[in-house]
């Protein structure tokens, strides 16, 4: 596979690009395929393999920015030496040193709150299930018919409409996530991790598959990165790729461009 790029990069730019790589990613419907159930979700060998490879070069560095809270999203995205920031950038692990947005936990207490009082209406409804994070909560409706999926995001713009100035609610393909700090987004965990990387210049990517992607695509493509859209229900992006199969043999294809660019550098060295 040769690198193909929707605006006017091509793999000799890649080769040619200055400065280290930070790419990142989602993970459940990006790294990972979609699953019937958030618990089943893996990440499959050979993404697994790609991931490491691409830890190993020295010029880059890789993440995962997920709405999963951060222990869970450590033991799926099982590659050492990655990047995590878990409940969509409100916690991270960055080279083993752990943080979180200091004001997350006080805002715990109106996601439960919002939990309570959901609990009883959703009971009522098929095919819906809440699932309660250490700084968050997702209202599932993957698998439910269109009535329950309407009704669920019913409730999420009631929500946005009581709760806008201290919840972030985002409706997404398969759900709807519920977070504190609605000023913390995917956008600002890219801010946050490239603060704590340093100054020195970066290539990045960002692939992603859902509306809750969509800040942390509009950063990268701000500061003039790649944007890779996983899937149907991604926002709009550089590139457009079926499934996560298809972004591993992305991500195959410019491990072997970065590989190239090594051997030029080395060669001129001597």
């Amino acid at each position: 596979m040769t690198l193909s790029w929707a605006r006017p990069w091509s793999a000799a730019r890649v080769a040619a690009a200055e400065g280290a790589w930070l790419l990142l990613f989602d993970f459940d419907g990006t790294l990972s395929p979609t699953v019937p159930q958030p618990e089943l979700a893996r990440l499959p060998d050979r993404m697994r393999r790609v991931l490491a490879g691409l830890v190993r070069m020295p010029a880059c560095r890789v993440g995962v920015v997920s709405g999963r809270g951060l222990d869970d999203l450590r033991n799926r995205a099982d590659v050492p030496g990655l990047l995590l920031a878990g409940s969509g950038g409100l916690e991270w692990e960055i080279d083993g040193v752990r943080g979180a947005v200091p004001e997350a936990a006080a805002g715990m207490k109106t996601v439960a709150a919002v939990a309570a009082a959901l609990a009883g209406r959703l009971a009522r409804v098929p095919g819906v299930w809440l699932e309660r994070k250490p700084l968050g909560l997702t209202v599932h409706h993957r698998g439910a018919d269109r009535e329950s999926v309407a009704t669920v995001r019913g409730l999420a713009a009631e929500l946005q409409a009581v709760h806008g100035a201290d919840l972030r609610v985002v409706a997404c393909a398969l759900g709807v996530e519920i977070t504190p700090c609605p000023d913390h987004d995917k956008g600002s965990a890219v801010r946050m991790l490239l603060a704590a990387l340093g100054a020195e210049p970066m290539q990045l990517v960002y692939a992603g598959n859902d509306a809750n992607d969509a800040e942390a695509m509009a950063e990268v493509a701000r500061r003039g990165g790649w944007t890779l859209a996983v899937g149907p229900d991604a926002p709009p992006a550089d590139q457009r790729l079926d499934s996560p199969e298809a972004l591993a043999e992305w991500l195959e294809a410019l491990a072997a461009t970065l590989t190239f660019r090594s051997t030029l550098a080395r060669g001129r060295s001597v």
